[in-house]
């Protein structure tokens, strides 16, 4: 048994995603051996990430500010929107400068082994974007991989009964690929190779 101080510090690293106890016994171990200020500086991190960042109203994307830069800004298309799993999914395509619209950040878990449910606040937001009647295509760029389509075919459930075209990012993304891995010429390519998504299609 480790003082309490320190068990309590690894009980509270295994609440992170993929931490197991030896992992968060590791990480508490190395706070130990670290120096003071460098402990001090990353539980004023902590704190600040959690003060002050924020969901974007709009697009459910983390941002200092609420509506984001993306969705102020006045050069981007409000007609399309992209619909990605993660704020790291926007950084890559970001910086692939391919999506010319907005983005609808998930965010929250939508695999089915996670137990959502389609009443998602995320998929309540996106159908109220697309109710708006501004909305003519929703680009569907979850990651081809399990989870990732277990979130697409919500989102399509959510959309059910909307004039809407549904669109997804070409099949030249790698199955069981995660979109923050792969490189902005092949998400580019998928961008442009984007085809109508049907009713009766599998996911």
């Amino acid at each position: 048994m480790f003082p309490e101080p320190l068990e309590r510090l690894i009980r509270a690293l295994e609440r992170f995603p993929g931490v197991g106890p030896r992992s968060a016994e590791r990480m508490a171990l190395h706070v130990l051996r670290s120096p003071r200020e460098e402990v001090a500086e990353l539980a004023v991190a902590l704190r600040d990430a959690r003060l002050h960042t924020r969901r974007c109203q709009e697009c459910g994307n983390i941002t200092l500010q609420s509506p984001c830069p993306i969705c102020e800004d006045p050069e981007r298309d409000p007609g399309m929107i992209c619909v990605v799993e993660g704020p790291r999914e926007v950084e890559k395509l970001e910086s692939a400068g391919i999506i010319p619209g907005v983005y609808h950040v998930l965010l929250e878990g939508l695999a089915p082994r996670e137990g959502a449910e389609p009443e998602n606040r995320a998929l309540r937001a996106l159908r109220e974007r697309v109710e708006g009647g501004k909305v003519r295509e929703v680009v569907i760029a979850t990651a081809p991989d399990r989870e990732g389509e277990g979130a697409a075919l919500l989102v399509r459930e959510a959309l059910q009964g909307l004039t809407v075209q549904l669109t997804r990012l070409a099949r030249g993304v790698p199955v069981g690929t995660r979109l923050e891995y792969l490189h902005g010429e092949i998400l580019a390519e998928a961008f442009r190779g984007r085809r109508p998504w049907l009713p009766d299609e599998e996911a």
